[in-house]
């Protein structure tokens, strides 16, 4: 799947680098970074190579439980000891709580937010066109207005 190539190019390795960052920290930004790639470089990845999207999403889905056990250990009172959170250099970071609510309803909203799941460029494929969604919300409209003789 992945090709070793130079600087720059996709490899084995830089994918792994990639998805060990985004595993700890969540941020593609600091795991593109790590790996030397270019952020559209793993956009345009994800969307063309659905292994690669679901190490990805495998990753993010580590990174937030991993948000989500620190949140139940400060609820009961145990967040400062050193668990599943440690970086290597063996101290646990410090994270607003809000911040890591915010996130935790943006990515797992079934859980923490309202319980809808909002539409994204994975969930479907591509996202509709602004033009495209409000036809189809017209044709939606028509499907429900009286019917007059």
């Amino acid at each position: 799947m992945a090709k070793t190539t130079a600087s720059g190019r996709w490899s084995a390795e830089k994918e792994s680098v990639f998805l060990n960052v985004l595993q700890q920290s969540g941020n593609v930004t600091a795991a593109t970074a790590a790996a030397g790639l270019d952020r559209s470089q793993v956009y345009r990845r994800r969307a063309a190579h659905p292994v690669f999207r679901d190490k990805w999403q495998a990753a993010m889905d580590q990174a937030l439980d991993h948000l989500e056990a620190y949140l139940w250990d400060k609820a009961l009172g145990a967040a400062g000891r050193q668990d599943a959170l440690d970086t290597a250099g063996g101290k646990a970071p410090v994270i607003d709580e809000k911040v890591a609510i915010f996130l935790l309803k943006a990515h797992r909203p079934e859980i923490f937010g309202d319980g809808r799941r909002r539409p994204t460029s994975l969930s479907k494929g591509k996202t509709l066109s602004p033009r495209a969604r409000l036809l189809k919300k017209l044709d939606q409209m028509g499907d429900h207005s009286p019917i007059e003789d």
